[in-house]
């Protein structure tokens, strides 16, 4: 039996991990109202903290990540005493982000975390307590909802990339079946020196299919003159990863960057051919029907696990091509 007499509605880690939808909102509030008798707060105030530390303005606009998260939340609570559950449902106000092309929207919801994770986007490992995010909601389809990110994908991607946050906006934006990729000056330049550190990466049988002199000065430009945006074809972005695959090895590509590389590779190999057999008439050819064949591969990988597509958000420029700041 617990402090307060209430692990029967508080679930360990992998029976939260299991719970979705209705039952896992069912079961989370329960916990709340179970904490509430038990430290002997208003039932309402404790659910406004809840909401404060979400960003939310109803229980019910929580999905199943957040609710996840509340329920590790509410078990801390109960695990360390009566004092405890008001310093923890706390979330973080103050978020330092980058200016000017570099910079993301402003997170939602910002909160150290309650336990040990993985980065929804990126797949890195973080530890308790380190600041974890959401970043805000879209209900533009094809997006789903991302979960919580690191620091470094919910904050820095932009402003300090590294070649694998590269290959995962062309992983999502070809996912989600946009007309081409945009870079930032940020991305541009890493993508110039990928595609660059190798001369030979010029005789390859992608490059010579399709060649990228012209990709490379438009990165040049775009690096120099820092561009908010710029664009890509959908075929000049399946140019590059395969140029990129031809790659050798190098330091500046870490094995995260290689299994982010063969991933995609592998992915975008069975929406090509329909390696799973999806049906045309039930899933058409669109992101739905990318989105099956993902969920259906024989070979599980990084990025299938994660799912997707995500809105990895784009800067805006007004129309006379200068930069909109993100709020």
């Amino acid at each position: 039996m617990t402090l307060f007499g209430v692990e029967h509605v508080l679930p360990r880690d992998q029976e939260t991990d299991a719970l979705a939808g209705t039952e896992l909102c069912e079961r989370a509030i329960t916990a709340v109202d179970a904490l509430s008798a038990a430290v002997g707060e208003d039932r309402q105030a404790l659910y406004r903290r809840i909401l404060k530390l979400l960003n939310l303005s109803r229980l019910s606009d929580a999905d199943d990540h957040d609710l996840r998260e509340v329920l590790r939340e509410l078990r801390i609570c109960e695990q360390e005493g009566r004092r405890a559950y008001r310093a923890r449902l706390r979330r973080v106000t103050r978020v330092p982000r980058p200016g000017g092309i570099g910079r993301l929207p402003r997170p939602r919801s910002v909160k150290a975390a309650s336990a040990p994770g993985t980065c929804a986007l990126c797949g890195d490992g973080y530890t308790t307590g380190e600041l974890i995010g959401r970043p805000p909601f879209t209900d533009e389809l094809p997006y789903v909802p991302i979960g919580w990110l690191c620091w470094h994908c919910l904050v820095q991607r932009r402003q300090k990339p590294r070649r694998r946050d590269l290959l995962l906006r062309v992983f999502h934006a070809l996912f989600a079946g946009m007309e081409g990729v945009g870079l930032n000056g940020h991305e541009c330049g890493v993508l110039l020196d990928w595609l660059t550190e190798e001369p030979t990466l010029a005789d390859s049988k992608p490059w010579a299919a399709d060649p990228l002199e012209n990709t490379l000065m438009r990165l040049r430009t775009s690096t120099a003159d820092a561009t908010p945006a710029a664009w890509f074809s959908t075929p000049t972005a399946h140019t590059i990863i395969a140029v990129l695959q031809e790659a050798p090895s190098s330091p500046h590509t870490t094995p995260q960057d290689g299994e982010t590389l063969t991933a995609l590779v592998q992915h975008l190999a069975e929406w090509e051919t329909n390696a799973a057999g999806v049906r045309r008439a039930q899933f058409g050819s669109g992101w739905r029907y990318r989105q099956r064949v993902l969920q259906l591969t024989a070979h599980p990988t990084v990025m299938s696990e994660r799912g997707g597509p995500f809105h990895l958000f784009q800067c805006r420029v007004n129309p006379s091509g200068q930069l909109v700041e993100t709020e």
